[in-house]
């Protein structure tokens, strides 16, 4: 069961450090920059919070994955480029129009079959593995619910490069297949502002299969 859970960590962690080397460029399909510029002083441990039903979906493009869609907000877009080491994704985004040398995004890794199907076992073996793996302030946070399934949420400070930065992860297992969703935030983004952000592109998420 470790090495199961251990799986899923490091698939989560790959993706959100690989994607930390996006940075916001230009808006409407412009290439974001290759450069990766310092981030502030770390940011206080993030903590997540469960979407509301009237929470308000965002405003931009729809992305479409393997089995599910959801909406995200006004200037998030996939980067023209290759972003080396997120080939592991399934989908992700980001704020092409972000401008503080961090470009806040979002990614998906779908892993199938389900290493794991129990959640608590998923919320236990997630929790020690980023821990194991560097991870700092990682904190389990409330169960939510995405499209009717209910989902681990767990937040966690990295680090890359020296500099910080916070993600939220949410994970969900729909029809025997483990979905990992990871906001990964500049540390200058307040919680609030992220778990809004995470509450709305959430409620949008709709199951094909």
């Amino acid at each position: 069961m470790r090495s199961l859970t251990r799986r899923v960590a490091a698939l989560a962690l790959v993706s959100t450090i690989a994607l930390a080397g996006c940075s916001g460029g230009g808006s409407d399909g412009d290439s974001p920059s290759d450069d990766t510029t310092s981030a502030s002083p770390s940011a206080d441990a993030p903590t997540d919070e469960a979407p509301e039903e009237d929470v308000e979906a965002p405003d931009g493009d729809t992305i479409q994955g393997t089995g599910y869609s959801f909406t995200v907000p006004d200037g998030w877009a996939k980067p023209e480029q290759d972003i080396p080491g997120t080939e592991q994704t399934d989908t992700f985004a980001a704020d092409l129009d972000d401008a503080d040398g961090f470009a806040d995004n979002v990614n998906v890794i779908r892993l199938d079959p389900a290493p794991i199907d129990d959640l608590d076992q998923l919320e236990d073996g997630l929790k020690a593995e980023l821990e194991g793996a560097g991870s700092k302030d990682v904190t389990v946070g409330d169960r939510t619910e995405i499209d009717g399934d209910e989902t681990v949420s767990i937040s966690s400070v990295q680090s890359q490069n020296g500099n910080d930065y916070l993600t939220d992860q949410f994970n969900a297992i729909h029809a025997g297949v483990s979905y990992v969703i990871t906001f990964s935030f500049s540390d200058t983004v307040s919680e609030d502002d992220r778990s809004a952000l995470a509450a709305s592109v959430l409620s949008s998420w709709k199951w094909n299969v």
